[in-house]
C-alpha cells in the first residue's frame, strides 16, 4: 500500500463532461473531523504510507475541515489533493500552503472557453485562469502546482492548445491521462473511446497500491466503485492491519467486483509508468498531438504489448487443448483398466470355482479311500 486516496466529500459543485458523478448510488456527505481523526491516526501507526491524496469522487475543497485534514499529516506524510480549480481564492490558497500542502493537481480540460466550459461542466473559464495563476504565484517554493488533462474526443485536438495555456500560467509539470468510464458508468463512446482491456490481463496497480477511503470511513475497491459495493472493511471499526492483509490475499485475482469487468482506466497499469524511459502520460501526448516519432514508438508499443497477450492466449489455448487430450487419454487408460479389473475378477472366480471343485473331489477321494481301508481292517 503506497497511497491512501481519502474521500473528503463524494460531493461535488460541478457536472464534468466526462465524470458520471450523477451515477453514484451510495450516500452521499463530507468526511467529519472525528471520522477523520480515527483513519488518520490509523495510517499514521501503520507507518508504510507514502502518500496522502484527497481525492475521490468529489471536490476536496468543498469540505471545510479540508485544511485541518492535511495539517495533520503536515510534516509526517506527504499530502495531494486533486481539485478543480473552483475555490482556489488567493485566501483559500494560502490556507492550503500554510496547512502544508504538498502538491495542488488541477483538472484543466479545455484550451479555449467553449472547450474548457463544456468539459468541466459549466466553471467559468477567465476565472479559473486567473484562480490558477494567482496559485502558482502565491506557491513559488512553498507548494507544487501541476495539472491533469484528461484526453477525451473533445479535448484530443487541442492538446498541445492546452499545454501552451497552463505553461503561460505558470505549469511545466503537466500529466495527460487517456479518458476512462469509471468503472463503466460512463456510458458510450462519444466522450471516451479509450479501449477495454483484455479480460485475460488481471493487473491492477490501483487496487495493488492504492488503499481507497470514502468519506465515512469504509474501505472499498477504489474510487471507481460508485455504488459501494466492493468493500473491503471499514477504518473506523477495524485495524488497519487487517484490512491491508485481507486486501493483499485478493490482489492478482482480476475483476473480482463488478466495475472491475468494465474498467479501461491506464492507471491499472500505473507500476509500468515508463516507456523507453518516457512517462505514459507522455506518450498519451504524443499520440494525440501529432509528434510522429513518440506517437509511433508508442504504438510499436502498444502493438508489442498486444502481441504478447495473443501469445499468452495462444498458450492458454493450446494447455487447455493439450489437457483435453491428457483427460481423453485418462479416460481411456482408465477404461482398459476397469476390463482388465474385470477380466481379473472373472479369472479370480475361476480359479476360486477350479480350486473348491478341487477341494471337492479330494475329499470325495479320501472318503472313498478310507472307506475301502476302514472295513479291510475291521475285517483282519
Amino acid at each position: 500500500m503506497n497511497t491512501v486516496e481519502i474521500e473528503a466529500t463524494n460531493e461535488c459543485n460541478t457536472r464534468c463532461l466526462h465524470c458520471p458523478h450523477e451515477t453514484i448510488t451510495r450516500p452521499k456527505g463530507k468526511m467529519t473531523w472525528e471520522t477523520f481523526q480515527v483513519v488518520a491516526d490509523k495510517v499514521l501507526a501503520y507507518g508504510k504510507t507514502q502518500a496522502i491524496d484527497f481525492a475521490g469522487m468529489g471536490e476536496p475543497t468543498l469540505n471545510p475541515h479540508l485544511p485541518r485534514f492535511i495539517a495533520y499529516f503536515k510534516g509526517k506524510i506527504p499530502t495531494y489533493i486533486t481539485t478543480n480549480a473552483s475555490a482556489l481564492t488567493p485566501k483559500n490558497v494560502e490556507r492550503l500552503i500554510e496547512a502544508g500542502l504538498g502538491t495542488l493537481i488541477i483538472s484543466y480540460n479545455g484550451a479555449d472557453a467553449e472547450t474548457y466550459e463544456l468539459m468541466m461542466g459549466g466553471l467559468n473559464f477567465e476565472r479559473a485562469e486567473k484562480y490558477i495563476a494567482h496559485a502558482v504565484q502565491l506557491a513559488q517554493g512553498r507548494m507544487r502546482v501541476v495539472a491533469n488533462v484528461s484526453v477525451t474526443r473533445q479535448t484530443r485536438p487541442k492538446l498541445a492548445e492546452i499545454r501552451r495555456r497552463l505553461n503561460d500560467l505558470g505549469i511545466e509539470k503537466i500529466s495527460f491521462s487517456l479518458c476512462h468510464n469509471r468503472g463503466g458508468h460512463l456510458k458510450g463512446d462519444g466522450i471516451c473511446d479509450t479501449p477495454i482491456p483484455p479480460r485475460s490481463i488481471k493487473q491492477c496497480d490501483i487496487f495493488d497500491y492504492t488503499l481507497f477511503v470514502a468519506w465515512t470511513g469504509e474501505v472499498l475497491a477504489c474510487c471507481h466503485d460508485l455504488d459501494g459495493v466492493g468493500k473491503i472493511g471499514n477504518l473506523v471499526t477495524q485495524p488497519l492491519e487487517d484490512i491491508v492483509r485481507y486486501k493483499e490475499g485478493l490482489r492478482g485475482q482480476g475483476a473480482i467486483f463488478p466495475m472491475c469487468a468494465t474498467c479501461n482506466d491506464l492507471y491499472r497499469f500505473s507500476g509500468q509508468a515508463n516507456i523507453a524511459g518516457t512517462p505514459v502520460s507522455e506518450w498519451v501526448y504524443a499520440l494525440h498531438a501529432d509528434q510522429s516519432e513518440l506517437a509511433n514508438l508508442y504504438i510499436a508499443a502498444l502493438r508489442q504489448r498486444d502481441a504478447l497477450v495473443e501469445a499468452q492466449r495462444a498458450q492458454t489455448d493450446q494447455a487447455r487443448s493439450e489437457a483435453e487430450q491428457y483427460k481423453q487419454q485418462l479416460a481411456e487408460v482408465e477404461s482398459r483398466l476397469a476390463a482388465l479389473e474385470a477380466r481379473a475378477q472373472r479369472a479370480e472366480a475361476l480359479v476360486s470355482a477350479y480350486e473348491q471343485g478341487r477341494f471337492i473331489r479330494l475329499v470325495r477321494t479320501l472318503k472313498r479311500a478310507t472307506g475301502q481301508i476302514v472295513p479291510r481292517a475291521e475285517g483282519q
